[in-house]
């Protein structure tokens, strides 16, 4: 605050010396009304639209801003207004280092560095030695011995510093005409060890920070910290359940709790316990060490974990004694579990019986199984019957299907009317149905036709794949053949034939490696004798020959 109200003292004299205060550009004037004529805020609105006569002209100087519009630019703050009760007339005095300007109520005196004054109505401001700042006015007080000591005035408002110490108070106001009501507040600081204070929304705050201790309040929540115990709450002005909505405190990391207006929870870490409750479905879960209790209103637990567990409700009941036995029922149904056998009813009569090598089931499907030997599985209701003699016998019949398979020599796969296949060692297979045959021999012959295509592989030599597209063969090591409905491709050990449609008919070649080469087209036709030692070409009405390799053009 000194050192802004110094940098004022020292620039005002060179504004002055430059004309600072006399008026700027003059502004367009406004045309006045004659004598009794009504003025309009908006001139013209009950009159007709009226054309324009003349251009517009501009003021002398667009670009000029007004001194106290050039103050506030750039920023949103409220600026202490300088120079208030000044007029047009301005009275300098300068000797040497003293200067005074005095202009209306307006004045301003300094002997720098030593003294500077400012005084306007109802406001008067000192500077000392450039360390003791001094204002009296009738919204604000300053006493400022920089940088030791400050007492500060801003309204209803003091301040109070005294190298680390602060007190700030402000005092209540009940509403007046003119006045808005203002709450009282006040804060003591003495950093960076204490700071304390009471806000004007009803709470306060109240930090230590060697001690870790912070606190805020206001009249509907805060949050405490005192070292590793914390309190943070909502809808009560202190940390107590018995006012507090929402409620969370702890002292980390023995103990937590916490509750909201729906349900509740307790942590003690070091006790292995949890608590927990819920308005939703009355449910709770409590858990001390091993023991688990847990409640709802469609069920109960209760647990001595990791030997005893039961849980039960309405119409069933649950409970395990591990390692022994598992017992339980839910309406109809039950559930019996020993380490020597497993016996379960369904709600449908269903049953089922499982002790070490043997297993059966009993109702709308049946199963026997004698593990690991011989397995049966019956469904009456398709007709399906299916038996396993592992690793050796499977057969499987129903009215869709019938299997049989002695492995691992022989199976037969028929489904009537659809496919049937037969195998003879794991080496021959013959399969046929609605859409083809298949006949294989593993690894070297392989026969068959799907629909309308087919197969034929005689490995390694003998390869032919055919289908409406196309058709391809390989008989290694001097013959292949590639066919598609457009283009043909041969190769038979020294010679090669390829034909292709294209426009207006067909083009074909044949090669006899290395002595002649010959082809057509629609166009023409060529010829060459040891791949051009002499050779003939007519294309259209174009005709060349060769010789030793060099073409000769015959005719355009």
């Amino acid at each position: 605050m000194a050192g802004a109200l110094l940098a004022t003292s020292i620039a005002m004299p060179a504004s002055a010396q430059v004309g600072f205060g006399q008026p700027g550009p003059p502004q367009p004037t406004q045309q006045q009304a004659p004598p009794g004529m009504e003025t309009h805020a908006a001139s013209g609105a009950d009159d007709p639209q009226k054309l324009q006569t003349q251009e517009p002209s501009l003021p002398a100087d667009p670009l000029y801003i007004p001194p106290a519009a050039k103050k506030k630019i750039g920023t949103d703050s409220g600026l202490d207004e300088y120079e208030k009760g000044r007029t047009e007339e301005i009275d300098r005095d300068f000797y040497g280092l003293y200067y005074a300007e005095k202009s209306g109520d307006y004045q301003f005196r300094t002997a720098f560095p030593v003294w500077v004054e400012r005084k306007q109505p109802q406001d008067r401001a000192s500077l000392f030695g450039l360390t003791y700042y001094n204002r009296r006015s009738k919204e604000m007080d300053a006493d400022v011995l920089f940088p030791f000591f400050w007492k500060l005035r801003d309204d209803n408002t003091y301040t109070t510093v005294v190298g680390p110490w602060m007190h700030r108070e402000r005092e209540s106001r009940a509403a007046a005409p003119g006045l808005t009501k203002v709450i009282g507040r006040h804060d003591n600081w003495l950093a960076p060890l204490w700071f304390e204070g009471k806000t004007d929304d009803g709470g306060g705050y109240f930090h230590v920070p060697p001690l870790l201790t912070f606190t805020q309040h206001t009249a509907k929540n805060g949050f405490n910290l005192v070292g590793p115990m914390f309190c943070k709450w909502k809808g009560g002005p202190s940390c107590d359940s018995r006012t507090a909505d929402n409620l969370d405190l702890g002292l980390v990391p023995f103990y937590f709790y916490g509750k909201d207006d729906r349900s509740e929870y307790e942590i003690v870490p070091p006790l292995l316990h949890y608590y927990s409750y819920s308005d939703v479905g009355d449910s709770s879960v409590n858990l001390w060490g091993p023991v688990l209790r847990e409640h709802s209103r469609e069920s109960d637990v209760f647990n001595v974990m990791p030997i005893f567990w039961r849980n039960w409700g309405k119409n069933e009941d649950h409970i395990t004694v591990f390692p022994l036995f598992h017992y339980g029922y839910d309406g109809p149904s039950n559930l019996l579990i020993t380490p020597f056998f497993l016996n379960a009813n369904g709600d449908k009569g269903e049953h089922t019986f499982a002790t070490w090598g043997y297993a059966r089931y009993r109702g709308r499907t049946e199963l026997d199984m004698w593990t690991p030997l011989y397995w049966q599985y019956r469904d009456p209701d398709i007709g399906l019957d299916r038996k396993l003699f592992f690793p050796f016998f499977y057969r499987s019949t129903s009215p869709r299907h019938d299997d049989i398979a002695v492995l691992p020599f022989f199976a037969h796969f028929n489904r009537p009317n659809i496919r049937e296949s037969w195998w003879v060692t794991p080496f021959f297979n013959h399969s046929n149905g609605l859409t083809g045959w298949e006949t294989n021999i593993v690894p070297v012959f392989w026969l068959g036709r799907e629909n309308n295509s087919s197969h034929l592989v005689v490995a390694p030599f003998l390869f032919d794949f055919a289908s409406p597209k196309g058709r391809a063969t390989v008989v290694l090591p001097g013959y292949y053949r590639f066919a598609d409905r457009t283009e043909v491709s041969q190769l038979a050990l020294n010679t090669y034939y390829h034909e292709k449609k294209v426009t207006g008919g067909r083009d074909w070649e044949f090669h006899l490696f290395p002595v002649l080469s010959y082809g057509e087209s629609p166009n023409g036709h060529w010829w060459n004798f040891l791949y051009g030692m002499a050779g003939y070409t007519r294309e259209g009405t174009m005709s060349k020959m060769r010789a030793l390799y060099i073409p000769i053009k015959l005719s355009e």
